[in-house]
């Protein structure tokens, strides 16, 4: 028997009020998508996207968490933290400067968190169709739903 998949599988980031692009790409989200906001929204947002069946999660401890090495990750599964984050996966345009996270050492890290982990960083459907059976349940991105 499958298990029910409580969370969202894609989600967009969104970096808050002043993120108008993000805001009009949340506006275009399929219905069951998550928005993954990283500062504030306004009530009349956040109240528009629970309209369309959106849903929303603040980047705070313990709702949810973006992890980058195993620390953070430790750091996240002890806070008992429901949503966590993986970044980067692929090179993106975001954090230039970063490098990804080597595919194995991303499939140890899934298997280690035993919970709800996304893939993020460069991600889009394509990619995470690739990566899902690492142990992913879904998967984030900016650019992804920006036209």
């Amino acid at each position: 028997m499958r298990r029910r998949q409580t969370a969202p599988e894609q989600w967009l980031i969104v970096r808050g009020a002043d993120d108008r692009p993000g805001l009009a790409a949340a506006r275009r989200l399929p219905r069951g998508s998550g928005v993954f906001v990283l500062g504030s929204l306004p009530a009349r947002e956040m109240r528009k996207m629970r309209l369309r069946h959106l849903t929303v999660v603040h980047e705070q401890r313990p709702a949810a968490a973006r992890v980058h090495n195993l620390r953070e990750l430790r750091e996240a599964l002890l806070a008992a933290t429901p949503l966590i984050f993986l970044s980067p996966i692929y090179q993106t345009s975001s954090h230039p400067d970063w490098e990804p996270i080597p595919r194995m050492r991303a499939a140890a890290l899934a298997r280690l968190a035993r919970r709800k982990l996304f893939a993020l960083g460069g991600m889009d459907a394509r990619r995470y169709a690739w990566i899902r059976p690492l142990g992913f349940q879904g998967w984030a991105g900016i650019s992804a739903f920006r036209i």
